[in-house]
């Protein structure tokens, strides 16, 4: 390997921030494999995607996955490495027209890239990966999402459950679609974990520090003359392998 080849290379590791997560999670859905469904199909049909956000009244919703004192968890997670089950959508527990009230859930995305050698333009890509959720909104799934956390409880329609019930695939599928149109995405896996007895405060706590991962890249990229000394955020780039060597290369390669 030449030596540019090398430096690439390196750099390019340094990136890898979110695989030991991934690695977590899949631990996680393991301990409860017996419940998971085969990956779910392609429906045949294609479900409406009203365009725009959409409110569903409580007089008008079925139930809420998230609310009323339950956990409605979200999370989008990178690598550059083959960690991913076959491309598709995933469900862990019930699918919706099975659900009959307000419980815990959780939609958790992982996406594998090609490599580059620009940091960067990877974290760029992560971005562009992350505002598709803002921009898909099914017909009689509500999702409220919070920019600041990661919570996504969800709102289900009554009349979306009448009929051609919709179901996990069809809200998978959307997102499955419009990911594949973002150059450099070779992988994705849409997870939906309904489960009753899944650890969805375990799953908080990761995806907690995913988010925290994000927010020091958007740190690096946008600030490289920031004192880490007086950063918030310091912790999480002491205890994430990667992150401090990523921060100071940024510094010395834009020297």
């Amino acid at each position: 390997m030449t030596r540019s080849k090398r430096k690439n290379a390196y750099k390019f590791k340094r990136m890898n921030l979110y695989d030991a997560m991934i690695t977590n999670i899949l631990g996680q859905l393991n301990q409860i494999a017996a419940a998971k469904q085969a990956e779910l199909e392609k429906p045949s049909r294609v479900w409406k995607d009203v365009g725009e956000h959409h409110m569903i009244l409580g007089r008008e919703m079925a139930y809420e996955l998230g609310g009323q004192n339950t956990l409605g968890l979200s999370g989008c997670l990178y690598t550059t490495k083959p960690l991913l089950s076959p491309q598709g959508v995933y469900l862990y527990g019930d699918d919706l027209a099975q659900i009959t009230e307000s419980q815990s859930y959780a939609r958790v995305v992982f996406v594998q890239l090609t490599e580059s050698s620009d940091e960067e333009a990877l974290y760029r890509k992560f971005r562009e990966i992350d505002y598709v959720r803002y921009h898909i909104h099914p017909e009689g799934f509500m999702a409220r999402i919070s920019p600041v956390s990661q919570r996504e409880p969800v709102r289900i329609g009554k009349k979306a459950l009448l009929g051609k019930k919709m179901c996990f695939a069809d809200i998978g599928q959307m997102y499955l679609e419009r990911y594949r149109e973002i150059s450099q995405v070779k992988n994705v896996n849409v997870i939906f974990v309904t489960h009753r007895d899944f650890d969805y405060r375990a799953l908080e706590k990761m995806l907690d520090r995913a988010e925290q991962i994000t927010q020091s890249l958007n740190h690096i990229f946008t600030n490289l003359n920031m004192d880490c000394d007086t950063c918030n955020l310091k912790t999480v780039c002491d205890e994430v392998e990667g992150l401090r060597e990523l921060h100071f290369g940024q510094k010395k390669d834009r020297k």
